[in-house]
């Protein structure tokens, strides 16, 4: 959540806050405190793309979804902060951003916060012996109306960060203010932080499940259609549903590969998706012969570097990339080893291989352009490629 660290940057000053909409005066306030009117989306430290009506409700997370709807209505009767837990990759961060997205919306004269947790403690550590840089940070999280901290279990052992944690909390119930939290463990997590566990009203814990085998159709048909994806055959979608039990990023992820496929000419059927789904890549079986000179001079092409910089040992990331796509397709079209591979762009040993395929694989679940980037230089490669 890079936009957060705008907000740490952008404290209005008292001249801004008069020119702003009469609210942001409002008498609640801290002067030079805006409100969600006057707030950006980046200052408030949301993503705008995550909102309810993206997240996908089953039974495994309508407990959650619920409790969302109350906090963004101002509903429910629960004192203390709320706390989303469950595994990785199951909505949590989504509902935490819709919750504060829905809120700005219904309300747009109070004032919504969002911040992962290591950014709270980055900023209490720096504050620290710094009177000015404290005031900017008590002024931004003890003016607000809904306050949404994200990935609570990285909250540090560091006594002045659990100081200023136990103060928010003391602060936050006095003034009415909303905390949502989440994070990736249950909540007896809390126990260890003493003061802070006495602070959370249990009742107000709820856990996110796995999803069950309707809703993971119900959010493999929701990313085609937000993607505007052709018609999947229902049956494909099925049988993806009923071998990926895990989380949404594995669906995706899985949805993400089978297109790139798609758009080379294979086929969407059962047979495609059980290749992608173990693993295997049907390019690698091609006819087509592909060498890695040619694999490096499209991917140097097509990200508009020269053969020389793709091959070099220069850092940035405008060539960190591109080497490590062209590495881990040069492992899915080529029968040469990891030591062939890396011998190919000057280095010395295969684990530099090694690590950029991992690379690329771990971000082909979440990233669809960097699978359609791969799909294009796969199929400029086939097309060419000798019988």
């Amino acid at each position: 959540m890079n936009h957060s660290d705008e907000a740490r940057k952008r404290v209005p000053s008292q001249s801004e806050a008069n020119e702003s909409s009469p609210e942001s005066q409002s008498p609640q306030l801290s002067q030079g405190v805006s409100t969600s009117r006057a707030r950006s989306v980046s200052s408030s430290g949301l993503n705008p793309v995550l909102t309810l009506k993206r997240f996908v409700v089953g039974e495994s997370n309508r407990t959650a979804y619920e409790r969302a709807i109350d906090t963004i209505n101002e509903t429910d009767n629960l004192d203390g902060p709320i706390l989303v837990f469950g595994g990785v990759g199951l909505g949590k961060t989504h509902l935490l951003h819709a919750i504060g997205n829905q809120f700005r919306a219904n309300h747009p004269n109070k004032t919504v916060f969002c911040v992962p947790s290591e950014k709270f403690v980055r900023e209490c550590i720096q504050s620290i012996n710094h009177p000015h840089k404290y005031s900017v940070m008590r002024q931004r999280y003890y003016n607000l109306d809904l306050l949404l901290i994200d990935d609570l279990h990285f909250l540090t052992h560091e006594q002045r960060v659990q100081d200023e944690f136990v103060d928010l909390l003391s602060h936050i119930s006095s003034q009415n203010c909303k905390l949502v939290c989440t994070c990736d463990r249950p909540p007896e997590f809390l126990k260890s932080y003493l003061a802070v566990a006495d602070d959370f009203n249990y009742s107000a814990h709820v856990e996110i499940l796995p999803p069950e085998f309707d809703l993971r159709v119900s959010i493999l048909k929701q990313k085609l259609k937000e993607r505007n994806w052709g018609p999947v055959p229902p049956r494909v979608i099925r049988f993806i549903a009923k071998h990926l039990t895990g989380h949404v990023r594995q669906l995706e992820g899985c949805l993400n590969r089978l297109m790139a496929e798609a758009r080379l000419g294979s086929d969407l059927n059962v047979e495609v998706a059980r290749r992608v789904i173990e693993g295997g890549h049907l390019s690698s079986n091609s006819p087509h012969h592909v060498s890695l000179e040619r694999i490096q001079e499209a991917v140097s092409r097509y990200f508009q570097i020269t053969l020389s910089e793709l091959c070099s040992r220069r850092r940035g990331k405008r060539y960190v990339l591109p080497r490590q796509i062209a590495m881990y397709l040069a492992r899915q079209l080529t029968t040469l080893s990891q030591k062939e591979i890396s011998r190919g762009f000057g280095h010395s040993h295969h684990t530099t291989v090694v690590h950029s395929v991992q690379r690329i694989e771990s971000l082909l679940d979440e990233d669809f352009l960097l699978s359609q980037s791969i799909a294009s230089i796969k199929a400029e490669l086939m097309r060419s490629a000798p019988s």
